[in-house]
């Protein structure tokens, strides 16, 4: 059996050698080596960082004639077309939970990163400076989640321990009622409503055809001018352009990310130059527990197939 691994992650790619070996794995960087040999893969374990919205497409899929399973590692497979794996019988599955408390602890150092103004603070200490600095609190402050998936559901509970007021948006409101800790659910037709309330908002959803620049000009401009905007999905979740423009006309406070339109994200970008922009390097679940764990059921799931057993967590139907 031949198993491939597409990562550019070098922390995951030595857990995953270590924990299947002796079996051998093949690794793959780009989704031109992937092509090259996706006729002889078994198996595809899929890592989703680094890599852009259907890398495993038709053409790769088309051609994978052996494969009985691409796995994700995380929650997320957006880099799958799982429409075209299901129509060339195909499973795709997911490890729903395992980095999720991870991610959900990034988005609140971010949100900090950002109320306390991190960058702008660590400068002045680098400087030996105590100029006139002020930050924010975030007790009493309106956080507004758009999505509400298990990470969304995480941070209620963190951000109500500092005292913050949440509210959410998601496109179904009907799903699990209410939920403890969250004043009120929006539907995403409402979100324009929403986003007018909030001091912060955390964007924690999948990336698809509805969800694709979801945050325009029209939505950043519904924003109050203190409020901060924090994304912990995909970069294409958010119009660059409106970003920046936002950001130029001070018609927002600042800008949080775990997550780049292009990843590796460019050192010298403008963007990332600003203090009030506060980022990490799509590392919000890359703890040594989430990946660990992830690893564990990626490797469960797979010994399912190899005993021709059903797999968990499929998402392709």
């Amino acid at each position: 059996m031949k198993i491939g691994f597409l990562s550019k992650a070098g922390v995951d790619i030595a857990e995953m050698a270590k924990i299947f070996y002796p079996k051998k794995i093949s690794i793959f960087n780009s989704r031109a080596s992937l092509r090259e040999a996706a006729h002889e893969l078994d198996i595809l374990i899929a890592q989703n960082q680094g890599f852009s919205r259907f890398t495993i497409d038709s053409s790769i899929l088309r051609c994978a004639r052996k494969l009985r399973l691409v796995q994700h590692i995380g929650v997320a497979a957006d880099i799958t077309d799982v429409k075209a794996a299901a129509k060339y019988g195909i499973p795709v599955a997911t490890v729903p939970a395992q980095n999720c408390r991870s991610v959900a602890e990034t988005a609140m150092y971010i949100m900090l990163g950002c109320a306390k103004r991190g960058r702008t603070a660590q400068r002045l200490v680098v400087e030996g400076s105590m100029a006139e600095f002020q930050c924010n609190e975030l007790g009493g402050k309106m956080l507004c989640l758009i999505g509400l998936g298990t990470i969304g559901k995480m941070l209620v509970p963190m951000a109500r321990g500092l005292g913050m007021n949440v509210i959410a948006v998601r496109r179904d409101i009907s799903k699990d009622g209410e939920i403890d800790g969250i004043e009120k659910i929006y539907p995403t037709k409402d979100l324009f409503v929403a986003l007018r309330q909030a001091d912060y908002i955390i964007l924690v959803l999948p990336l698809n055809e509805e969800t694709f620049h979801i945050i325009d000009e029209k939505a950043l401009s519904s924003m109050k001018s203190d409020a901060f905007l924090i994304n912990m999905s995909r970069g294409d979740h958010i119009s660059r352009s409106a970003l920046e423009k936002a950001l130029a006309d001070r018609s927002i406070a600042g800008f949080g990310t775990d997550v780049f339109w292009q990843e590796p994200n460019d050192p010298d970008d403008p963007l990332i130059q600003d203090e009030r922009v506060f980022a990490t390097p799509h590392s919000g679940g890359k703890s040594y527990e989430a990946i660990s764990g992830g690893t564990r059921e990626v490797y469960k799931n797979i010994q399912r197939i190899i005993d021709g057993k059903v797999p968990f967590n499929i998402i392709s139907h």
